[in-house]
């Protein structure tokens, strides 16, 4: 049995071709520090050949179909971290290391209190439709984003802004009642961020939220061609001449979705498309033999859970939900569903968040497997002969199969419900299931992957997860500034977590990106795709 071995994946790692390449940009990216100025070409040059110009990059992407590109209101991780930072800039970016450089405020600075914030924005910025981006587009976001009636699920993280202005057309000014640690990465990044992406007042007026939504203006390296774009097969994104850092390398980038594993595998290995935005784990050893084909790994920033409904009896009660989750052999669920490209999750903070992560053999936790433990709550609570729905994505079956076997033992005839995935979106966010495999991807900081799954009024708590506790240590987490001190928060409310099964926890995935060799000056970033790098050696 094969699982991980995280300690080798404390920065990216690179397989065959591209190590001296990446080596080379990512040095660039911590160049940059942090709140300095820095030019995006530098992000990643080759360090073996002149980048070229033109051409079209064929993106693979892995799901079925994208419920919105409008970044307020995107709720999957992987559409906020793939796409979203090629269509839209956002005030501040992250390099290899996760750490926060310039995008479009040119520099930044922090009161001491913690509680002012003064971005001067770069000079001379645009959005796709020609508009120029000015410090009042932030404010107009900021309102957007906050507006009731828009029901973004991002506004909580600007909860705590008491006033927003804009003196002049480069200079945003905003002031929090209360500090707010992780506010530049979970609020004001690129991808991540998606509370304060700036969006055109005009653009959005003229077209509507919804289909803003599907044909989005932003102001990244690539802008969106509204013609022929469909969110349930594809779309195609052209180079934006008035990106502030000049022309990306490629012409056009031609997303098409491939929900199938298998078949993503295979457009790759065929040539049919030059890129993956995610290898899916079912393809990992068979592309790792292909030396057409190079691999780039990187730790994720994620947890994946099953998620309880408690509001359908048995699962309000703990020991229903803790049967269940001590009933999950988390090693064989990943050699299993994911080839061993995973590590067991023992709460909901990531491997990539070192600060504050728990290795499973450091620590104990109630959720650990013991098949007899979970048999006599099992009995207890009554679950012998039950038969939960399981809600899956056709993008991602496995793991749920993989759940309803292991959970025969328990004496539960567990069913799988597959469903495209804006239908599952829809269904999570209304809390329509029985269980849900789900959990949180593309985080900027462990904000991302609590507040709101176990936030009593978190916007993706459909589960119905309440405690005073544990609201007050996510918000002692958001207020200090210390990491050492957020980092006690986080596994005090681990272990609060685990104890409540709020979910029962089962891993966090590995990030890998696949391309062919001819794909050159990819730099990589923690469950990010940051494409205005990119280049092709044809």
């Amino acid at each position: 049995m094969t699982t991980m071995d995280w300690s080798r994946l404390s920065g990216p790692r690179v397989s065959r071709r591209t190590l001296l390449e990446i080596a080379a940009a990512t040095g660039a990216l911590g160049l940059a520090g942090r709140g300095t100025a820095a030019a995006p070409r530098a992000l990643a040059r080759s360090a073996q050949a002149e980048p070229r110009r033109g051409g079209t990059l064929r993106l693979g992407y892995g799901l079925s179909q994208i419920p919105t590109l409008d970044p307020a209101q995107v709720n999957l991780g992987i559409v906020a971290g793939e796409l979203i930072p090629n269509i839209f800039s956002g005030l501040v970016q992250f390099d290899a290391e996760l750490a926060l450089v310039p995008d479009l405020a040119e520099t930044w600075e922090v009161g001491e209190d913690g509680l002012t914030y003064t971005f001067v924005l770069r000079d001379g910025l645009t959005f796709h439709n020609g508009d120029p981006l000015r410090a009042g587009d932030v404010v107009y976001t900021y309102e957007r984003t906050t507006n009731p009636d828009f029901a973004s699920p991002h506004a909580n993280k600007l909860e705590s802004v008491s006033s927003i202005e804009a003196p002049d057309d480069r200079t945003v000014e905003l002031t929090l009642t209360t500090p707010f640690a992780p506010f530049l990465a979970v609020a004001c990044s690129r991808g991540p961020g998606r509370a304060l992406t700036p969006v055109p007042r005009r653009a959005v007026e003229e077209l509507g939220d919804d289909r803003f939504g599907i044909t989005p203006v932003g102001s990244g390296p690539f802008r969106v061609v509204p013609e022929g774009a469909d969110l349930s097969s594809g779309f195609v994104l052209e180079a934006f001449d008035g990106w502030y850092g000049g022309r990306p390398f490629l012409d056009r980038i031609e997303v098409t979705l491939i929900a199938e594993p298998s078949s993503r595998i295979s457009a790759l290995e065929a040539g049919d498309v030059d890129m993956l935005d995610i290898v899916p784990a079912v393809g990992v050893a068979q592309l790792e033999g292909n030396s057409d084909v190079t691999l780039v790994e990187a730790p994720g920033t994620n947890w994946i859970g099953l998620g309880m409904n408690m509001a359908r009896p048995p699962w309000d009660a703990v020991d229903a939900r803790m049967a269940v989750a001590k009933a999950i052999d988390r090693e064989d669920l990943i050699e299993r569903a994911l080839f061993g490209r995973a590590a067991p999750a023992i709460g909901a903070i990531p491997p990539a968040f070192a600060w504050a992560y728990v290795p499973p053999e450091e620590t104990t936790t109630p959720q650990s497997y013991d098949l007899e433990a979970a048999k006599a709550l099992a009995e207890t609570a009554g679950l012998v002969g039950l038969t939960p729905t399981i809600l899956a994505t056709v993008d991602n079956p496995r793991p749920a199969e993989v759940l309803r076997t292991q959970l025969q033992d328990l004496g539960l005839d567990v069913q799988v419900e597959q469903l495209q995935a804006a239908a599952w979106n829809e269904r999570w966010l209304a809390g329509d299931f029985d269980w849900v495999v789900n959990g949180s991807v593309v985080d900027a900081d462990p904000d991302d992957g609590h507040w709101n799954f176990f936030f009593s009024e978190g916007p993706w708590n459909s589960q119905g997860y309440t405690s005073d506790r544990a609201d007050e240590l996510l918000r002692a987490a958001r207020a200090d500034p210390e990491p050492e001190v957020r980092a006690r928060h986080y596994q005090e409310l681990q272990s609060l977590l685990q104890q409540d099964v709020a979910y029962a926890f089962l891993y966090h995935t590995v990030d890998i990106t696949g391309f062919h060799p001819d794909v050159q000056g990819y730099v990589p970033i923690p469950e990010m795709r940051y494409l205005e790098s990119v280049w092709l050696d044809r």
